[in-house]
């Protein structure tokens, strides 16, 4: 689990050691938490893509 989490943080751009106060550490959080939002986003419409094209198929 460990790496999966270090895998995103290095696709993401953050480092992966978190920093040590609290000035650093808020700017980290809000990098982290948009990352995910990217990366969900991208998924959800890759699945929208994808459910679309089956539908298609489906009809045809």
């Amino acid at each position: 689990m460990i790496q999966v989490v270090s895998e995103f943080l290095g696709i993401v751009g953050v480092d992966v050691v978190p920093p040590s106060n609290l000035a650093e550490l808020i700017p980290y959080l809000i990098s982290v938490f948009i990352g995910l939002i990217l990366v969900l986003a991208v998924f959800r419409v890759f699945a929208a893509i994808l459910d679309g094209f089956f539908t298609f198929i489906r009809r045809v």
